[in-house]
């Protein structure tokens, strides 16, 4: 029950990295059909943040407080990397850096916890596949 819950914090984590930064670039971009394409990708991360919470309440946890710290930093990071090209194209290209980072380390997470249980490991299998989704989604704006 202990590894499960664990993925469920690094899921939880995960995902609200992507609540956090998703907003950030939707006040960059001026593209309606990305903007569009960024919002169905929030929808769903709220959507697996707001399961993670509630599987880890049920269990008597809580997942942990991502900071404001970490948002700030993100903020700062989309702000630098958008300075000089705001095109769809290059949001792109980082949203799929993004997904593509979230891919790897979730599945790292996978393969490192086979004994969590399976309520978890479908939640850690939905964000990857999430994950994975965005990038092909992503790709038609390169």
């Amino acid at each position: 029950m202990e590894e499960g819950n664990a993925l469920l914090r690094y899921v939880h984590k995960n995902a609200e990295m992507g609540r956090g930064t998703i907003p950030q670039v939707l006040d960059i971009t001026a593209d309606p059909d990305l903007r569009v394409a960024l919002r169905s990708q929030l929808r769903e991360y709220e959507s697996i943040s707001s399961q993670a919470e509630t599987l880890l309440e049920r269990r008597g946890c809580a997942p942990r407080d991502p900071g404001n710290m970490r948002d700030f930093v993100s903020g700062m990071m989309i702000k630098m990397k958008t300075m000089g090209d705001k095109s769809p194209s290059h949001i792109a290209e980082m949203m799929i850096q993004g997904s593509t980072m979230g891919t790897i380390q979730m599945t790292r997470r996978l393969h490192g916890c086979e004994a969590a249980d399976e309520e978890a490991i479908s939640l850690a299998q939905r964000l990857l596949k999430t994950e994975e989704q965005n990038i092909q989604q992503m790709k038609q704006y390169l």
